[in-house]
């Protein structure tokens, strides 16, 4: 009989479900990522730009090719339309630009790179953007979830007082003042927790959009605040990190580079120009056929050079279209040290904030575990009829509101860690 409990059992642990495994913020982060639209169509975006870096790397190392074919159906030796395959001529041409003075293939090629950087870092930056947001709904979910817990051990501890007040109201040790107080403390806490528990299933369901599941799915989330450990100070060397590998700051970068070369590449365009291009063709193909010869024969090549002498109204179109560029460049070079003096005042001030923050969480642990100590205290030797009612009131609501409190401690240092890496120029999703 025990063997075939046994097995019974076996059968039914087998045919259970699996428990969903509970989300932390690096494997929430995962699954929005892979859920979000949005960052898909940015990864679209970065693989057309990718393309065209591509596209431009052979249009510039390899020779532009053209193939034509031509007739013509009516003539003056026949005043009537008419087709003939032998009669088609057919061309197949190459041309290869050397050197461009305004617009080399070197620059060409610089450019279209700077534009894939840029692509890159925009996407990049969107993968960012995702996992903040990610994390401001995972630390959503968690602080409500956590305040459900805060609410219900406030409201037993409401329920009991009342308990405890009727009672001694009836051996005539309390009066009804306080009796009225305690189930009016005992409504509220009842309010709070309902309030408590509409927050959560808001924070649920925003939390399930983003990775696609049912709206009132139920989630589990755990952090690990105990691996957290910032040691302070923060190194004043993560300023020159945050220069080199901030995000928005190489993005700036990106583009200031592609405004040089484009200001250099018109600045010469006002100049006289030099442009030195080669080119092949070779005409009779004899495919389809149409008409055609040997391959050696109906072949062109060469290698020519042009100078083009642009101006304007005695150059002076040319002299104010050169100082608009310039003008133009000047201002994106102080927009760029204007970014890295707020990247820099950024950092530190995040610093200042996160020790603070650092400081806080831990006199709110202290203060939440002496006032449970002294709610507990004051609750027992209320029971005994000792301890008066405002007293074990008051310790009460500051246990609720360090609680609360310190949830939100845990929320902001952690989010508050983040937002630093991210000025850090860090891949928050990959931790």
């Amino acid at each position: 009989m025990n063997k075939f409990y046994e097995v019974s059992l076996l059968f039914v642990l087998a045919a259970a479900p699996l428990a969903a495994e509970p989300f932390t913020p690096s494997s929430y982060i995962k699954n929005v990522l892979d859920a979000s639209p949005s960052l898909r169509q940015a990864e679209q975006t970065f693989q057309q730009a990718e393309s065209a870096y591509r596209v431009s790397l052979m249009d510039a190392a390899l020779p532009y090719f053209t193939f034509s074919m031509s007739d013509s159906f009516y003539d003056p030796t026949r005043h009537y339309p008419h087709f003939s395959n032998g009669e088609v001529s057919s061309r197949l041409s190459a041309a290869l630009n050397l050197y461009d003075s305004a617009s080399s293939p070197v620059s060409k090629i610089k450019i279209s790179g700077l534009d894939y950087k840029r692509a890159r870092l925009v996407f990049l930056m969107a993968e960012q953007s995702e996992a903040i947001n990610a994390l401001g709904k995972f630390y959503a979910l968690y602080s409500t979830q956590q305040r459900i817990i805060i609410a219900k051990t406030n409201l037993e501890s409401r329920q009991r007082q009342y308990k405890d007040t009727n009672e001694q109201f009836e051996s005539g040790t309390r009066s009804k003042i306080e009796v009225t107080q305690s189930e009016g403390d005992k409504l509220q806490s009842e309010l709070s927790l309902a309030q408590a528990e509409a927050a959560a299933d808001k924070a649920l369901m925003a939390f399930n959009e983003l990775i696609n599941a049912e709206p009132e799915a139920a989630q589990e989330v755990r952090i690990s605040t105990q691996s957290v450990n910032v040691k302070l100070p923060l190194p004043r060397v993560d300023f020159a990190r945050a220069l080199e590998n901030n995000f928005s700051l190489s993005l700036q970068k990106a583009s200031l580079e592609k405004t040089r070369l484009a200001e250099h590449n018109s600045v010469m365009a006002n100049y006289p120009r030099l442009k030195v291009d080669s080119s092949w063709a070779k005409a009779n193909l004899g495919v389809l056929g149409t008409r055609g010869g040997p391959w050696n024969q109906d072949q062109s090549y060469g290698v020519g050079a042009s100078l083009n002498f642009p101006f304007g109204f005695f150059g002076a179109q040319n002299s104010l279209g050169i100082k608009g560029q310039e003008a133009g460049l000047k201002a994106s070079e102080l927009e760029l040290q204007s970014s890295v003096r707020s990247l820099k005042t950024d950092v530190l001030t995040a610093q200042k904030d996160i020790e603070l923050q650092v400081k806080s969480r831990q006199l709110l642990e202290f203060q939440v575990k002496a006032q449970k100590d002294a709610t507990d205290n004051l609750l027992t030797e209320y029971s005994l009829g000792g301890a008066s009612f405002l007293p074990l009131d008051s310790s009460q609501t500051k246990l609720l509101d360090a609680s609360n409190s310190q949830i939100t401690a845990i929320n902001d240092l952690d989010l508050a860690l983040a937002n630093y890496r991210v000025l850090l120029g860090e891949k928050i999703w990959e931790q």
